[in-house]
């Protein structure tokens, strides 16, 4: 994951340099500035978005069943995006480097993190069905 963040981050400086290199030096320096400071502000706002859906996702764990469907349908949407971002890839380069600021953030946020939802949620199903089977 860290591995695919670092190259999401070249790709992104690579674009805005190439976006980057048509403009004007006085428009080049105020673009710096801005995608620095909204860089900061998006890597802040990326940790909190994960922070909050994990601790939202605590409260109501997803059992393995509910966890392998979501995991399904994830992977079955995947490809589509992958297409779909291909071109807005070269549309978005000016505010690349912000998004991938953005995805620093989640993918540091989802690292951090003691436990997943999902294991959670398999720990209590499994503790459930424990206290059913020693009953029987």
């Amino acid at each position: 994951m860290l591995l695919a963040v670092g190259m999401l981050c070249f790709m992104a400086l690579s674009f805005y340099s190439g976006f980057r290199g048509e403009m004007p030096p006085a428009v080049r320096t105020v673009c710096d500035v801005v995608q620095v400071a909204g860089s900061c502000v998006t890597v802040v706002r990326g940790w909190l978005v994960q922070r909050r859906d994990h601790r939202r996702k605590l409260l109501d764990p997803p059992t393995p069943a509910e966890f392998r469907r979501a995991k399904r349908a994830e992977v079955r949407r995947s490809g589509r995006f992958a297409y779909a971002g291909r071109g807005l890839l070269v549309l978005a380069a000016p505010v690349l480097p912000v998004f991938a600021a953005w995805c620093v953030g989640w993918f540091a946020a989802a690292l951090t993190v003691r436990e997943y939802p999902s294991e959670v949620g398999a720990r209590r199903w499994l503790e459930a069905h424990n206290g059913q089977s020693r009953t029987s």
